[in-house]
């Protein structure tokens, strides 16, 4: 063999440099970040032990009241899309490693003998993908900005997780809290009614006033059935946010209050700068980008030449040896390339605006969130601070008039409502606060949320408005 097929075999050993390993290295490095941001780290569960580890982690925390941080923390250990995320670094992995392997030489052997058999001619040589070869380097650059976009969209994913479990913390603790609330209430009613029942038959109050009574007790029992029944949805979404199987979601025994809203309001500084500098979706965006722009630069290359290759060939016929170097090459007779640098150039441009439009639209939606956490925030500390406390005291105020006589029984009535709407109202004021707060932090975080950036629309009126109105 010359040196010319010696030094293509001996390529062959460079497609096993690259060995294909599971990321671990990376994911805790995303373990690492997500854990700054959010204060909780997800766990890549790959084996029995670190199973049992994870389960035993999140059986410790559902033994103490949940929180929403410790929600968050539960779902990024327990949550099997945490795990699909951690999974897709693997093929991600496997993606780049396919993009920056040199190209595997090709051999052949072929031996062909004469019908009387004196004759024999013996030949092999081997091949290899120059075109390849030469363009491996953009081939990294363009595997470097895909495994980038992959390592951005596993953590996009994560961060999913994590806003999902919040989210379904916040509408559990608001929908036990409002059925507390309605159930206080109910049972309230039911008394006032059964004493309406015992006054009227003593002669010291009209039919009509029995009536109201019986009314309000109806509707606040109604009331009370729906705020029950909304617990179920509620829990569910929040098991399933947690990624809690049978045998753990009857470890769920206590959640913690909604805290109240805070008084200061809310200040971020370099809020844009903050925002755009951990976008996943921007990070994904620029991975795209670089890998359109490598493949870009060598569209003139792969187009002009393709096919090209390197083959060295050595041929024994009746004892004398040949032997050869030389090219192959796919002429482009017909089709120059121009549609496919048109294409690839194209690609990249639209890559570039993509970004651009991108990074506007994320710092528009980090002024419209705060504006939303802020307003959300000022609405829910004057409900619970101010409002509800008002309401207390008119309707105790309410109730020695209507001792004094000075108010009649649909008067007191009316402020019993007003009183149990003004404590909904409470609770879902401070419920979409937080929520507020959670796309906000998300946004800070690198994630982003489903729902559009939009002006605030409060749910908390609509929802106090039941019943009686």
């Amino acid at each position: 063999m010359n040196a010319h097929l010696a030094a293509l075999v001996a390529l062959a050993p460079l497609t096993m440099a690259a060995c294909a390993t599971a990321p671990v290295g990376e994911a805790e490095a995303i373990s690492t970040r997500i854990a700054r941001d959010l204060g909780a780290s997800p766990i890549w569960a790959r084996d029995e032990a670190a199973t049992a580890a994870a389960r035993a982690r999140v059986a410790t925390l559902l033994a103490e009241p949940v929180s929403a941080d410790t929600a968050v923390q539960i779902a990024l250990i327990n949550n099997p899309r945490v795990t699909a995320a951690f999974e897709s670094l693997g093929i991600a992995r496997a993606d780049f490693l396919d993009a920056v392997t040199p190209p595997a030489p090709s051999l052949h052997l072929l031996e062909l003998n004469s019908k009387d058999g004196h004759s024999r001619a013996l030949t092999y040589g081997a091949g290899f993908d120059l075109l390849a070869l030469l363009s491996l380097p953009a081939s990294v650059r363009a595997g470097d900005g895909a495994w980038e976009a992959a390592r951005a969209r596993a953590i996009a994913e994560m961060l999913e997780v994590a806003a999902g479990a919040r989210a379904a913390w916040i509408d559990y603790a608001s929908a036990r809290q409002t059925s507390d609330l309605t159930a206080q209430a109910a049972q309230a009613a039911a008394g006032s009614a059964a004493a309406a029942d015992a006054l009227l038959a003593a002669g010291n109050i009209a039919q009509v006033e029995r009536d109201r009574e019986a009314l309000y007790a109806a509707e606040i029992g109604i009331a009370n059935v729906k705020a029950q029944a909304e617990l179920v949805p509620a829990r569910e979404h929040l098991i399933a946010a947690l990624g809690l199987r049978p045998d753990q979601a009857n470890l769920v025994q206590d959640l913690e209050r909604l805290p109240a809203p805070p008084e200061a309001p809310i200040a971020i500084p370099d809020l844009e700068a903050r925002v755009a500098a951990a976008s996943t979706d921007l990070a994904v965006a620029t991975g795209i980008l670089e890998a359109a722009r490598a493949e870009t630069s060598v569209s003139w290359l792969t187009s002009l030449l393709p096919g090209l290759g390197l083959e060295a060939e050595r041929e024994r016929e009746d004892g004398e040896w040949k032997e050869g170097l030389g090219f192959s090459w796919i002429v482009p007779i017909f089709d120059l390339g121009g549609a496919d640098r048109l294409r690839r150039s194209s690609e990249a441009r639209r890559a570039a605006a993509l970004a651009e439009a991108l990074q506007l639209e994320i710092r528009s939606e980090a002024r419209v969130r705060l504006a939303q956490a802020e307003a959300a925030r000022q609405i829910a500390f004057t409900r619970r601070a101010l409002i509800l406390p008002l309401s207390a005291d008119v309707f105790d105020g309410a109730v020695r008039d209507f001792n004094a006589m000075e108010i009649g029984i649909l008067q007191l009535l009316q402020e019993r409502r007003a009183r149990l709407d003004a404590g909904r109202a409470a609770i879902a004021a401070v419920s979409d606060y937080w929520h507020a707060q959670a796309r906000l932090d998300l946004l800070l975080a690198g994630g982003r949320t489903d729902g559009p950036a939009d002006a605030p629309q409060s749910s908390s009126d609509a929802r106090a408005a039941d019943p009686g109105h």
